[in-house]
């Protein structure tokens, strides 16, 4: 079970066929990591509703709901059905020390042990520590000026060389990349974004975008405890 994956420019076609010209961004991808880290630490938490794209070999779906996140690893993310949005679809838990899992029309939940409970990830299930970015991951600005018009810039996360995993059986393993899209008025993210590109062509790309976020708002003490519902098979899924 991968919680990578949880946790994301696409009009620049258009601009170029229009003809409005780029101008650079007033902001280095340094001094836009610094504000979006301060502003960061800063929070105790947001919340927000998010739509979730996943395109893979082709094909796309989208899953939509709402997330809470507290630092620094506490998580609550609901996915709605998607014809009747007052009806949950999954519920997925990080209590700080467990990942929870509930999918009600299975009736089943998957429990596993969170391991670097202590870690300060962008969110939870991420797969990138804020604290450890920079020496893990190399940091472009992607150049997108409908979203820097706007306030909005988009950072592309690649691992460097002693992130990346070793070879299997001589198969190269898949490039990854992390995205984040940071809105200047707060320099809180509005977006994430993780895609793997393979050379079979297996790709996957994930995008969750953020739309009415709350910041420091006050969140039920229960929040993030989950309660396995009456009846429900629990399977544990750690790692042993």
């Amino acid at each position: 079970m991968s919680m990578k994956r949880l946790y994301f420019g696409f009009m620049l076609t258009f601009l170029l066929a229009i003809g409005v010209q780029w101008a650079p961004a007033s902001y280095t991808v340094d001094e836009i990591f610094q504000n979006f880290k301060k502003a960061y630490e800063k929070s105790k938490n947001f919340s927000a509703d998010f739509v979730e794209t996943t395109f893979r070999s082709g094909n796309k779906s989208l899953a939509k709901g709402r997330l809470m996140f507290s630092k620094p690893d506490l998580l609550r993310k609901e996915y709605v059905n998607q014809k009747d949005p007052t009806q949950l679809a999954q519920l997925i838990i990080l209590d700080g020390e467990y990942s929870w899992s509930y999918t009600p029309i299975l009736n089943q939940v998957n429990k596993m042990k969170w391991n670097n409970a202590n870690r300060k990830e962008l969110l939870p299930g991420s797969g990138a520590s804020l604290e450890d970015i920079q020496k893990n991951y190399d940091m472009k600005l992607v150049a997108d000026p409908v979203a820097n018009a706007k306030g909005i810039y988009q950072i592309e996360l690649t691992p460097k060389p002693h992130m990346l995993p070793k070879p299997a059986n001589g198969t190269k393993p898949p490039r990854e990349v992390l995205e984040i899209w940071v809105q200047s008025k707060e320099w809180l993210p509005v977006q994430f974004g993780y895609r793997t590109e393979s050379d079979d062509g297996n790709n996957v790309n994930v995008i969750v975008s953020l739309t009415n976020i709350q910041r420091d708002g006050e969140l039920a003490a229960d929040t993030f405890k989950f309660v396995v519902p009456k009846g429900v098979e629990v399977s544990d899924i750690s790692a042993d």
